[in-house]
């Protein structure tokens, strides 16, 4: 079985203007530096797979990309940031919305509800999402603008216990947004505030976007000790494209040091899989127990494991 286990939920109308401003932040971020280390796509092709995606309020675009890449399960996610001034109206249709994608797709499809805890309402809010829309969990950006250890996260934090749902948070510097009304602050995401969440809730299960992305020994040091806390791969496909042998070891080093149930397969779509489309990134992880450079080993149960089966622990997932 094969889960992504992060993927954003697009916007349901893309027009030109998004799209080419998405497409040029994406190229001038990360393709555009990679393309002599491995990323060989140009601008136009990264815009045409952008446009590709939406509109699909229905998420039958996203359930036809999923059975090309032999993908059974995505984990899809709503984001939610204040500063961007939505109401709180407009932040619970946008999770309707994505939990009725969810609703609709026989079980392929599970969501994860978008509440900034910076919210006056955000507990309610969440539980709501979670009770009366079936939502999965949480998706936090705390890169907003808050730490996950806060008061405020930690009174939503509270309702996820409760409710035994997860919590997927980013961490991990991040690049200029391409729109200047988003200030993307890298003190908020560093791994090590994710230990008083940990010790402070032990019921909930976390998980770390990107495992601090060049932070992963801050991450690992942490999963290490800490059974309910988990990492996903999103963006490092990036990284084995671009650095194949750096990635595998380490990957290795990870898997070593946190545990081999800890690492989950993630895509971050849309934007990573318009550099590094899902079968690409499947089939090297696929291969790492016969390409992985000497002295590297990794086994078909370790693969097995990163592609789904931790997933189903983190998410709380049936094993059927």
């Amino acid at each position: 079985m094969i889960i992504d286990a992060h993927h954003h939920m697009i916007p349901l109308t893309y027009d030109e203007k998004t799209i080419t401003a998405e497409a040029e932040y994406r190229y001038a971020v990360y393709g555009k530096g990679a393309r002599s280390e491995g990323i060989q796509i140009s601008l136009e092709e990264i815009r045409k797979r952008l446009t590709s995606y939406a509109p699909d309020p229905q998420g039958e675009k996203l359930l036809e990309r999923m059975k090309q890449a032999g993908i059974d399960i995505t984990i899809l996610c709503i984001t939610d940031n204040v500063e961007l001034g939505l109401s709180e109206e407009q932040i619970m249709a946008n999770n309707r919305a994505c939990a009725n994608i969810a609703g609709g797709s026989g079980g392929k499809i599970l969501s994860l509800a978008g509440i900034d805890p910076r919210r006056k309402n955000a507990p309610e809010l969440f539980r709501r999402c979670i009770e009366e829309y079936g939502m999965r969990g949480l998706k936090w950006h705390p890169d907003d603008g808050y730490y996950p250890n806060s008061r405020e996260a930690y009174a939503v934090l509270a309702v996820a216990e409760r409710l035994g749902v997860p919590l997927l948070t980013h961490t991990g510097p991040l690049p200029r947004a391409a729109s200047p009304a988003v200030k993307r602050r890298a003190k908020f995401t560093e791994p090590i505030y994710l230990d008083d969440v940990l010790w402070d809730f032990p019921g909930l299960k976390v998980i770390a976007a990107h495992m601090g992305r060049f932070n992963w020994r801050e991450w690992v040091q942490l999963a290490q000790f800490r059974p309910n806390l988990y990492g996903d791969l999103a963006m490092w496909q990036i990284f084995a494209v671009t650095s194949y042998e750096r990635f595998c070891r380490d990957l290795r080093q990870i898997l070593d040091v946190a545990g081999v149930d800890s690492v989950l397969f993630g895509s971050d779509a849309p934007g990573f899989t318009a550099l590094v489309p899902n079968e690409q990134f499947i089939q090297i992880l696929r291969e790492l127990p016969r390409k992985a450079p000497p002295g590297v080993k990794f086994t078909e149960a370790e693969v097995e494991g990163i592609l789904g089966e931790n997933a189903k622990k983190a998410y709380g997932l049936s094993s059927k």
